[in-house]
């Protein structure tokens, strides 16, 4: 029986004694990019109450979490670690990050070599992606995603034993970014250039995120702050030259007419910016300011 579940971080530890640890794990690799699957593969048995908790990182681990082509890079390399306590097999292409999507399926311009490989326990592996040539956008950045499926090793048991195998295999995803030449300014100026708006409805507060720029935006944690309320929310990647809303359901009643707005932006080098904006609350159908 084959059963596939998304997971909000990294998996390495399978103990439930990590437990305690898988949310601040789960919020700080969301903000890096890096999506990750388990699939658990067993005899058909009971399992009831157990729990696979997230923790650490992925056993197979990139040494970034993100990888960037420039117009004209015919290759990008990335260096991946087996920290796992056993040897795997692992499978590397490139899609368009739909989670249910097969090797075979791709259609990304980016090549990865070697295909499949195996590593032991400790091991390190460069990885070669080299890009195929695509005719893609040259006013903006495009997006793929690199995928690292690893297999662990089965040990051979005895044909009479009645143990039950019980084996979890892992998908990680990092974000691939083909990002064309002469776009109008550098993406270190990203951040002055989103703007944040709140607005109140008859029963809700609403952030909206515009990115008017080429590159895609990678927010991690917003935080809105109203008087002596707050709230926190994932707000995620905003593609170029477009917005993204969420509700603030807890600060739908907090009175005032502006807010401290905190937030994350994760960098070309996957370490996120602060920021912190004053933002002036509208009506339904207005936009405020951000300072």
């Amino acid at each position: 029986m084959r059963k596939a579940f998304a997971l909000l971080a990294d998996i390495n530890a399978r103990s439930p004694s990590a437990r305690g640890s898988c949310a601040s794990l789960a919020v700080s690799w969301l903000r890096s990019g890096v999506r990750h699957i388990a699939r658990r593969s067993s005899l058909p048995v009971l399992l009831a109450g157990l729990v696979y908790c997230v923790h650490a990182v992925a056993g197979v681990t990139p040494e970034t979490s993100r990888v960037i082509f420039r117009t004209g890079a015919i290759e990008q390399s990335l260096q991946l670690y087996n920290l796992n306590r056993y040897p795997v097999l692992v499978q590397a292409w490139v899609d368009d990050g739909r989670l249910d999507a097969l090797p075979q399926d791709s259609k990304s311009p980016v090549v990865v070599l070697p295909p499949v490989f195996r590593m032991g326990v400790g091991d390190q592996t460069n990885l070669r992606m080299i890009s195929a040539g695509a005719n893609l956008p040259t006013d903006r950045e495009s997006v793929y995603w690199l995928n690292l499926y690893e297999i662990p090793a089965t040990p051979q048991r005895a044909k009479n034993t009645d143990d039950v195998d019980l084996t979890v295999t892992m998908r990680t995803q990092i974000k691939v970014f083909m990002r064309p030449d002469k776009l109008p300014y550098p993406p270190i100026e990203l951040p002055k250039h989103l703007a944040f708006s709140l607005h109140r409805t008859s029963d809700a507060l609403a952030l909206t995120v515009d990115n008017p720029t080429p590159y895609y935006a990678t927010i991690g944690i917003v935080q809105v702050k109203i008087g002596d309320r707050s709230q926190q929310h994932q707000v995620d990647m905003i593609a170029p030259f477009s917005s993204a809303t969420v509700q603030l359901d807890a600060l739908s009643d907090a009175p005032g007419d502006s807010a401290t707005l905190n937030y994350t932006l994760i960098g070309d080098d996957g370490n996120p910016i602060g920021d912190e904006r004053r933002v002036s609350i509208g009506s339904a159908g207005a936009s405020g300011g951000a300072t």
